[in-house]
């Protein structure tokens, strides 16, 4: 179960401004725009006759229903992110060796061995949670707003109030590509009532809304093409946020490059973060397959392999795990030696 302790007012206000930025923006829009084109509410003009435009009516009747299914995915999208678990360490014994015990097992005893990961320490031992107190899976991370270990995290999105992770990755990656697209709609669209705003008598309160909808839209949508394109460009990659920021694998002196261990072809990184099936692939359900705690490796990747420089542990900056930390446990020492991550992780 995902142990989070995110719910606070502090963590709240970020989600409370998105939700502002979003109602501002398709208020306005709705309001300024569609309902001038559908003739629901027109501003009165002294001296001008309001009359029945036909093209202008369906051209409404388009982008209302366009714009309103953007804005339909946009807040599934955003509500699933908010809400669904990224996913935690299980509270099995393998992860979990000081909380539960095998049934039949000494609780003392030599027989609970960690599970074989890809990313571990210099000295061989496996990643261990000292908050938590717990084995870490490949690629995960502690949280400390969220105060767990979650699955695959890419990183803590204050906008959402949760971390993005294995199970909610796909939602967020939408709630960014359909927000993004709603921008672009809302600022080609309502361009047309900016140039009527600005050329024709109306009202000064009137003319101020539609300038500040229409930067509001294009300035959410520059800020969105950038955020979307790069992380289209880690899912490429398969590589997360946090193994980007990295950077710290070196190799006889030189950046090794940012080529993950699990990185297994185009359509595969694809399909990890956006399911197996491509026709599901822009709907907010189907996450990937998968239990977020094994990830297929690259083998040929493995020439690539160096331990990380000291001082440059894989979580740094996320649980900041420091180095003189040591941890034993019945069958493993458990040292705070740097740990082997990303693309130089060992098999052993």
């Amino acid at each position: 179960m995902f142990k989070c302790e995110r719910w606070t007012l502090a963590n709240l206000l970020p989600v409370f401004f998105v939700l502002w930025v979003i109602g501002s923006i398709w208020g306005l829009y709705v309001t300024l725009h569609l309902m001038h084109l559908l003739e629901i509410w027109r501003p009165e003009q002294p001296g001008i006759e309001l009359v029945h435009d036909e093209k202008s009516y369906q051209r409404g009747v388009v982008q209302a229903v366009i714009s309103q299914l953007l804005a339909f995915m946009m807040m599934v999208c955003f509500t699933l992110a908010v809400f669904t678990d990224p996913g935690s360490v299980p509270e099995t014994p393998e992860w979990m060796p000081d909380l539960v015990v095998r049934p039949g097992a000494d609780p003392e005893g030599d027989d609970i061995n960690p599970p074989e990961q890809h990313e571990v320490k210099l000295t061989g031992a496996p990643r261990y949670c000292k908050w938590c107190n717990c084995y870490k899976p490949d690629r995960c991370h502690h949280c400390r707003v969220c105060r767990s270990c979650v699955l695959r995290m890419d990183h803590h999105c204050p906008w959402i109030a949760n971390c993005v992770g294995f199970r909610n990755h796909k939602h967020f990656l939408l709630l960014v590509f359909y927000s993004l697209l709603a921008c672009v709609f809302i600022s080609t669209t309502m361009s047309e009532t900016l140039h009527r705003a600005l050329t024709e008598e109306t009202t000064f309160v009137r003319r101020f809304l539609v300038v500040f909808g229409m930067t509001l839209s294009v300035m959410m949508g520059v800020l969105l093409t950038l955020f979307f394109g790069l992380h289209v460009w880690l899912m490429h990659k398969a590589t997360t946020t946090i193994e980007f920021c990295e950077k710290a694998y070196k190799r006889n002196g030189k950046d090794s490059g940012t080529v993950s261990i699990f990185q297994c072809g185009f359509i595969h990184n694809i399909q990890s973060v956006l399911g197996t099936n491509p026709l599901l692939w822009l709907l907010p359900c189907f996450p990937p397959e998968g239990d977020g705690l094994h990830f297929k490796v690259n083998r040929t990747q493995d020439s690539l392999k160096a331990p990380l420089q000291p001082g440059s542990g894989s979580d740094r900056g996320t649980e900041g795990e420091q180095e003189n930390e040591i941890r034993k446990t019945s069958t493993t020492d458990i040292s705070a030696t740097p740990e082997v991550t990303g693309q130089h992780a060992s098999n052993s």
